[in-house]
C-alpha cells in the first residue's frame, strides 16, 4: 500500500532567521494511520505540520520533498487534509455563522447546494456533540464555550471528507476535562471516517493514548520514531528517555476508550 505521506530530507529555515527550524526531516504516514509528534516548545513539530500543510511563511527557505503517494498528485486543503489548531478562533470567522463555515468547504470542493451544505454541517454538529445543533447552525462562535468551537473547528476540518487530520496542539489550551473529551472525539472521528492523523503534542501521554506510533523532535530534528508501545517500554535513544523520565509515569495514565465521549 502506497504511503499517503511521505517526507524526505525535509529541511527548511525561515525568513530572516540563520537557524533550520526543521533539519533533515524523513518519515511516512500510511492511509488510516495515527502519527503522533512529540516534543519539547520550539522542537519544530508544529512547523512539521505547516510544513505538511503549507502554511509556511512566504520567503522560508525549503529543501526535500513533501509528497502523497496515495494521492498520485498534490494534496489539496480542505478535501485532503484538514487542519485543527490550538486556538479554535484560528480556525472559525467571528463575524460568520457556524453553519456557513462548516459547509463552506464542502460547497467549494464537493460541490453541494447550500441546503445540502447545510444538513451536512447539522450532522456535523450533531456527530461533535454540540448540544442543540440546529440553533447552533445559525449561532456565531463567540456564543460557544472553547471546548465548544474546538468540537465545530474539528467539524469545519472534516467537513469535505479528509484524508487526513492534522490536530497541532488542538487540546493544550483546554482544561483537563476538556482535553480529555476533544482526544475522544478525535479518537473516534478518525476511525469512523477512516482519516489518517498527524497528531502534535507535547504531552507523551496523550500521544501514547492516541497515536498508533510516536515520533520524538528536538531542535529541529527527528531524533526517533518507533511504535507507541516500543518507544515507552524501551527507547532508543537518550532524548526520548529523557522526556519519559521528566514526564510522568506513563503506566498510570489512564487509556482514553475508543468510545463516543
Amino acid at each position: 500500500m502506497s504511503a499517503l505521506l511521505d517526507l524526505k530530507a525535509v529541511s527548511l529555515t525561515y525568513p530572516r532567521q540563520l537557524t533550520p527550524a526543521l533539519s533533515d526531516i524523513s518519515l511516512s504516514l500510511a492511509p488510516g494511520e495515527k502519527l503522533a509528534i512529540i516534543g519539547e516548545s520550539g522542537s519544530g513539530k508544529s512547523t512539521l505540520a505547516r510544513a505538511v500543510a503549507n502554511l509556511l511563511p512566504r520567503g522560508t527557505r525549503t529543501r526535500g520533498t513533501i509528497s502523497w503517494p496515495a494521492l498520485d498528485r498534490p494534496a489539496k486543503p480542505g478535501v485532503d487534509y484538514g487542519m485543527v489548531f490550538q486556538d479554535p478562533g484560528s480556525n472559525l470567522n467571528p463575524v460568520l455563522r457556524i453553519g456557513e463555515q462548516i459547509g463552506e468547504a464542502a460547497q467549494h470542493h464537493l460541490g453541494l447546494s447550500r441546503k445540502e451544505a447545510d444538513a451536512l454541517a447539522l450532522d456535523l454538529l450533531t456527530k461533535v456533540q454540540i448540544p442543540q445543533p440546529e440553533a447552533a447552525l445559525r449561532a456565531y462562535p463567540h456564543q460557544f464555550s472553547g471546548g465548544q468551537r474546538q468540537r465545530i473547528a474539528i467539524a469545519a476540518a472534516i467537513s469535505a471528507n479528509p484524508r487526513l487530520l492534522i490536530a497541532d496542539e488542538a487540546t493544550s489550551a483546554l482544561d483537563t476535562l476538556v482535553q480529555a473529551e476533544i482526544v475522544r472525539l478525535i479518537q473516534s472521528l478518525v476511525k469512523s471516517e477512516n482519516m489518517a492523523l498527524l497528531f502534535i503534542t507535547h504531552d507523551i501521554a496523550l500521544a501514547a493514548q492516541l497515536a498508533d506510533r510516536i515520533a520524538v523532535m528536538h531542535q529541529g530534528q527527528l531524533v526517533e520514531i518507533a511504535a507507541a508501545e516500543d518507544l515507552l517500554s524501551a527507547p532508543a535513544s537518550t532524548y526520548a528517555q529523557h522526556l519519559l523520565d521528566t514526564y510522568i509515569d506513563l503506566a498510570d495514565a489512564p487509556r482514553i476508550s475508543g468510545g463516543q465521549p
